[in-house]
Formats: C-alpha cells, structure tokens, sequence
C-alpha cells in the first residue's frame, strides 16, 4: 500500500521494534501532515474553495505541507504563526519561499487571526477553507484510521502488541487508536506528547476518536485503550534536553534512525524509556509509527555535533 515502509531495528533491546516511517510518504516532503492533508484538500475542492487559512509554529510539518499543497493548486495561503519571525526553521523559510501569507501573532490570539483572515479572503471574492492548527479534524482522523487499515492489509499476519508516535493536537493518534482497534484488537497504541500536558492531551484524543467512531458507525474505543503520555515533552514544544539528544544520536549511529527532537525523537526517547522501566515489556512486538519531520532535524545541527 501506498506509504507502507515496515522495516525492523536491529538492537539490543528485550524487544521488538518495527518502523513504519512516513518520512518517505510520496508528497510534500512526506511526513504525517502530508499523508493528513489529502482528506482536508478533497473536502476543500468539494466546497469548490480556493483558498486556505491554517495556522501552525514556526516548524509546524502541517503548515509546511498546507503552503506547498496551495501553491501546486495556485490557491491562496494564509498561515497564521504563533511564533516569531525566524526564517532559520526551515519550515517557515519554504512556507515563505512558496508564498504563503505569514501572519505572526501570540498563540492566545491565532483564532481571532484566522478568523479575521476567513473574512478578509471572503471580501476579496475567494472561498476560503478552515482548517485547524496540526490539521486536527475529522479529514485528518480518517486519513489516520486509513493508515492503520492500509498497514494491516500490507503486513498480514504481523500484530505488533503496541503502536509508539509523537502526538501533538490528537488528531493522528485517534485515527491510530480507532484504526488499530478495529483491524488489529490487542495492539496498544500510545502517544507521546510534544507539548500537551496528559490530562489535556487525553481528553482530546478521546472525544477525537468518539467523533471518529461516531462517523464510521462503529463502537467507541474503550477508555482504557487510550494512553497519552506527557513524561518526556521537557519544558514544552520545541524545547531539547540532553537525554532526549542522547537519545537521538544512538539510535541514529547504532541503527540508521533518524529522528527530530521537536517531534519523532520525543516519541522515540519515550519508547527507549518505556522499554528500560518494563511499562513495555521484554517479548513485545513494538511498531514505532515515524511522523517525519527531517527539516526539524536539519534545523538544530549544531546541538547534533557539539
């Protein structure tokens, strides 16, 4: 299937561990915005829109992908960025480099901005699609459901016992746990934050996946099948530590992973760390879901060789 690129680590870990890496998902530079964005574009040209308004970080995968995806369509792109004007991250600098609109602001500020922008393209005669920060909605549950579904038809027979990715606004991770529910019952997936603490985070990525199953006609994933994990997010988004790099570097020299610290690496320090205290334990099939991200990595090369 389309994305399916299952490979297994060669480490000495008591278990395991497979990657599925959407890093070479075949469009907009890959990652799981990019393979997040098809349903949103689908519904977009359905409504006959021609015209964006999303919002994202400086180094947000999402809004990346929104900018290339409007500037292929010659649609208009607005993002509007809680973060400062710092070209240095490479996600900003082609978000400007393929002429999206860049309009800073403060975080508590970005829906009011973006509403304010709806309503500017409305009075220049464009029809103008919403879509929220991290692609979070519905399109971007089921692409994520869809994903798990493709996976198990690629893999038959492989159940891995528990699924491991960087969650950030939810949006992956409901249609990660809905998907696995259904096609492949036993498997666990868990999300580890980015920069949302647990209770938020979880209260999110449940009512996703109740509007997920909802929609699909299909049971609510149990309670218990939903674990957010905030114990390695650090001082917040965006923010590095030493273990988390230590992290990074080993598995990258010892296996050829290569991961970001704003997101994959988050996830992959708490699989490391998962493993080492047995809340996973010895003789468990572990799949890692890598969301991509390579610029992120690219943009802190200097913390990398110091």
């Amino acid at each position: 299937m389309k994305g399916m690129n299952l490979s297994k680590l060669s480490t000495d870990y008591p278990v395991e561990i497979f990657v599925q890496d959407d890093s070479y998902y075949p469009s907009y530079g890959g990652g799981s915005k990019a393979r997040k964005i098809a349903p949103f574009l689908k519904e977009a040209q359905l409504n006959t829109c021609d015209s964006i308004v999303t919002a994202g970080a400086a180094n947000s995968n999402h809004a990346k992908v929104v900018a290339l995806a409007c500037a292929e369509r010659g649609w208009k792109c607005t993002i509007v960025v809680h973060d400062k004007e710092d070209y240095s991250k490479g996600n900003l600098l082609l978000m400007k480099l393929v002429g999206a609109k860049l309009v800073f602001t403060a975080l508590a500020e970005v829906g009011s901005v973006m509403d304010s922008e709806m309503e500017s393209f409305r009075c220049s005669g464009n029809n103008p699609y919403y879509i929220y920060g991290g692609g979070h909605g519905l399109p971007g549950y089921l692409a994520f459901y869809n994903a798990a579904k493709d996976f198990m038809a690629s893999n038959p027979g492989f159940h891995p016992d528990y699924v491991v990715h960087a969650s950030g606004t939810g949006g992956t991770q409901a249609g990660l746990t809905v998907g696995f529910n259904e096609f492949s019952p036993k498997t666990k997936v868990i999300g580890i934050s980015i920069a949302r603490n647990e209770q938020r985070g979880y209260d999110i990525v449940r009512q996703s996946c109740e509007k997920l199953s909802f929609h699909l006609g299909i049971e609510a994933v149990s309670s218990g099948k939903i674990s957010f994990k905030d114990d390695w997010v650090g001082e917040g988004y965006g923010a590095t530590y030493p273990e988390l790099m230590q992290t990074i570097k080993a598995f990258a020299t010892n296996c050829g992973l290569v991961t970001d610290p704003i997101y994959t690496g988050k996830a992959l320090h708490g699989l490391k760390r998962m493993i080492e205290n047995g809340d996973i334990p010895a003789g468990s099939n572990v799949l890692f879901w890598h969301t991509g991200g390579l610029l992120n990595f690219l943009e802190h090369s200097k913390e990398f060789i110091e």
